[in-house]
């Protein structure tokens, strides 16, 4: 969510992600006035690395839809690509592993052995 800072005449002078007494009006990122102040505030280094850092957030949403979509049997997780699954499932096996050796790795409920994707 992106709130906008207005000037005396209402006009968005800045935009933040977070809400504060001078960031009160919530405002939609495709907004022209909104993007091109984020465009002057964002750097393309600065937007790749957010979008890399976002990437690892992405993909665990990625995998709670798909476990989500086969437990209400919307799909199968066998109607997959054969590499998709593979994926899947290393990485399942993996936040597995470095959730006994590691809790600072990612923090978010780490599937027990009787979760399945299937």
């Amino acid at each position: 969510m992106l709130y906008a800072k207005l000037d005396q005449h209402g006009v968005i002078i800045d935009v933040s992600t977070e809400q504060s007494d001078d960031y009160k009006q919530l405002v939609a990122p495709n907004d022209p006035n909104v993007a091109q102040i984020l465009e002057d505030k964002i750097s393309n280094s600065q937007a790749k690395g957010i979008l890399t850092n976002s990437d690892s957030e992405m993909m665990r949403v990625l995998e709670d839809l798909i476990v989500l979509l086969t437990e209400k049997h919307i799909i199968q997780f066998t109607e997959l690509p054969l590499a998709a699954q593979k994926k899947l499932l290393s990485r399942k096996w993996v936040r597995g592993l470095n959730a006994s050796n590691d809790e600072t790795l990612i923090n978010e409920d780490v599937p027990d052995d009787n979760d399945s994707f299937i």
